[in-house]
């Protein structure tokens, strides 16, 4: 009877209980041009795996269990011109029984050839069994002009790697590289498995060689390397075609980190380097001798303790790509430099999953028991900022004046001067008490604001008083227009300024 009612639960269609999950990723690399001899052009490989517990399940006409995944795949470039487009259905080893079921690997690797520019990738599957039931996927890249000597492709992260010369699509090299479609490492997760490929080798001179080859695991791109997380390879020959590692990372703690390899000639000049972004949920107490010799090592990394959670059950869910960068970029005000680092890290390199993490996390860390509603009152602060400083296509929590609305609250006064003899256009933001970037409390604080010309739609900073802001004791250089009869000493900037 239990085996029955699980074959209802996998075959009904109860769209209210699921959605598909899947998880994407996409790599860049070459291969040699066909016609032109010594030229190689550049593919997208992109790859998805789904979650078999989130698609429904029916039977074929064999009676076998099988689901069905429409899958599209389109590419376009940056004026919107559709390049590649690609729709097809998936459908999953025909199962005999539900126990086989629990075996079941869903994963799809594509490749797409390309030429330089700006594109953009969508990926939308459709559960066939529930056509409510649907994953999307979009992201952007580019691809440039080619290096002129050697060069990495993007780094790819493998679930397992084996020799075999059977063709399928993950056959690289004699080998089968099964990719993992996400970055994130778990706790039962202990091994970082790579692969890249490096080209143009065959550029170098004899005497360059022996190459050095460098893999390490930092905090920040290229960064110092972390305690035992380093390997080197000496290469003698130009014909390595290919990089494949591991690093045990069992007793890494949780944190941001960065995979780094990083090619040089034996007089050390660097050749090549690449890097890639992943994010470490280690719930396993590390040894003592350890934990003491990281705690200085794990005090940046960002968001060392992750909070690991469903996304797709959060208020983040709604979001997608482009809007997550945004709420990043809404962050910036309340972020410590620390924090700084990891958003712009993400911002020049969004990766959706981590991008989720860092932003659930930071709202988390606010109001453990509901980040949603801290997510509210923050959103609902970036609203008011948008409304009273957006103009002329800027959005207001970009200018500089929504900044600093959003670091320090409404200020207690704002004296906007638009026709004051013999200086331009400016507003003076005076707090009665605020609290600075290292948690001090200042004292009518001043923040003064100017534009640049008379033409300026917007404000810049001009000069604070708040410690860890700017601090420009030559502002009246900048304000004032002393040719045209400027007069300072009566001025309202003078009044509330003064030598300060």
């Amino acid at each position: 009877m239990r085996r029955f009612l699980l074959i209802l639960l996998l075959l009904a269609p109860l769209s209210q209980l699921f959605a598909i999950e899947a998880a994407f990723s996409h790599a860049q690399y070459y291969l040699p041009d066909p016609i032109f001899q010594g030229k190689i052009n550049p593919y997208l490989e992109i790859y998805w795996q789904v979650n078999p517990r989130k698609v429904h399940f029916s039977t074929n006409k064999d009676k076998k269990i099988i689901a069905r995944i429409k899958t599209s795949v389109t590419i376009v470039n940056d004026t919107g011109h559709v390049l590649k487009s690609d729709l097809y259905v998936y459908e999953t080893v025909p199962a005999a029984n539900v126990e086989q079921l629990a075996y079941l690997n869903i994963l799809e690797l594509k490749r797409y050839f390309l030429s330089p520019g700006k594109y953009k990738v969508t990926v939308k599957l459709t559960d066939l069994n529930d056509t409510t039931n649907v994953a999307n996927y979009t992201d952007t890249f580019s691809t440039g002009q080619l290096p002129t000597g050697p060069f990495y492709g993007d780094i790819e992260f493998v679930d397992t790697s084996y020799a075999s010369q059977i063709k399928t699509p993950f056959l690289k090299h004699g080998k089968q590289f099964i990719p993992l479609c996400e970055s994130f490492f778990d706790t039962y997760r202990w091994k970082v498995n790579y692969f890249t490929e490096v080209y143009q080798l065959d550029k170098l001179t004899a005497q360059e060689f022996p190459l050095v080859q460098t893999a390490f695991l930092s905090k920040k791109p290229g960064g110092d390397p972390i305690m035992q997380y380093q390997k080197t390879d000496t290469l003698t020959t130009k014909d390595v075609p290919f990089v494949e590692g591991s690093f045990d990372i069992s007793e890494l703690q949780s944190g941001n980190y960065y995979l780094n390899i990083v090619l040089k000639d034996k007089k050390n000049n660097i050749l090549a380097t690449k890097n890639i972004f992943l994010q470490r949920a280690n719930k396993r107490q590390p040894k003592q001798e350890v934990a003491e010799k990281k705690k200085d090592v794990m005090q940046d990394t960002g968001i060392e303790h992750i909070k690991v959670v469903d996304l797709s059950k959060t208020f983040l869910k709604k979001y997608d790509v482009a809007q997550m960068k945004a709420i990043l970029k809404m962050l910036l005000p309340v972020s410590n430099p620390s924090e700084t680092i990891s958003i712009n890290g993400f911002l020049k390199s969004p990766e959706d999953m981590y991008m989720r993490y860092y932003v659930y996390n930071h709202f988390t860390a606010l109001d453990p028991e509901n980040p949603e509603r801290a997510w509210k009152e923050y959103s609902n602060k970036v609203k008011e900022v948008n409304r009273l400083f957006t103009s002329h296509g800027k959005v207001g929590y970009e200018t500089e004046r929504g900044f600093m609305y959003l670091r320090y609250g409404q200020p207690s006064e704002i004296i906007t001067v638009v026709n004051e003899k013999g200086s331009l256009p400016y507003e003076v933001w005076q707090y009665n008490t605020l609290l600075d970037q290292a948690g001090r409390t200042e004292a009518n604080a001043v923040i003064l604001f100017y534009k640049t010309s008379e033409t300026d739609f917007d404000y810049k900073v001009l000069h604070t008083t708040i410690a860890g802001e700017p601090h420009n004791a030559a502002w009246r250089n900048f304000l004032y227009n002393t040719t045209d009869g400027g007069q300072e000493i009566n001025s309202r900037a003078e009044q509330y300024i003064g030598s300060r």
